[in-house]
């Protein structure tokens, strides 16, 4: 079966505002709004992150809520970096307080969105978080 360019292209093209996609998603992050966070996902979304680690399906649909209950204060800011084809990057400021130790936990991270008209079909998150008491001193570069 031929696929047209028309089809190749379908995917590689926004058809939102990128700065006030990022500005929903951050809204609806702020509200720690399980159900509207997993509904920005097609079926078929696949995240990424961490060492080899992923999300899809049922586990996708549930990991929003699952991370709301974890870090029940969480406050975050999301910010637009730039977009290209269907793909928006953002990067991302948080703390919320570590239900086991009760210390708080700041995060910043990055991430990138491939949509499929108004959903996110691929997701690659990538963050680094220490408890705000434990922040190294800067030696020119990160282990952790």
């Amino acid at each position: 079966m031929k696929i047209s360019d028309d089809d190749n292209n379908k995917d590689r093209v926004l058809s939102v505002d990128p700065v006030a996609f990022i500005r929903e998603v951050e809204k609806i992050w702020q509200a720690r709004d399980g159900a509207m966070a997993a509904a920005g996902y097609t079926e078929d979304a696949v995240v990424y992150y961490g060492q080899g680690q992923s999300h899809a399906g049922e586990r996708l649909r549930n990991w929003p809520s699952r991370w709301f209950e974890y870090a029940r204060d969480l406050s975050i800011t999301k910010t637009y970096r730039g977009h290209h084809g269907n793909c928006i990057a953002g990067t991302w400021e948080s703390r919320y307080t570590h239900p086991e130790t009760g210390k708080c936990i700041l995060e910043r991270g990055a991430e990138l969105f491939y949509l499929r008209g108004e959903k996110v079909y691929e997701h690659h998150m990538w963050q680094h978080s220490w408890p705000e008491d434990e922040v190294p001193k800067d030696a020119g570069f990160s282990t952790d």
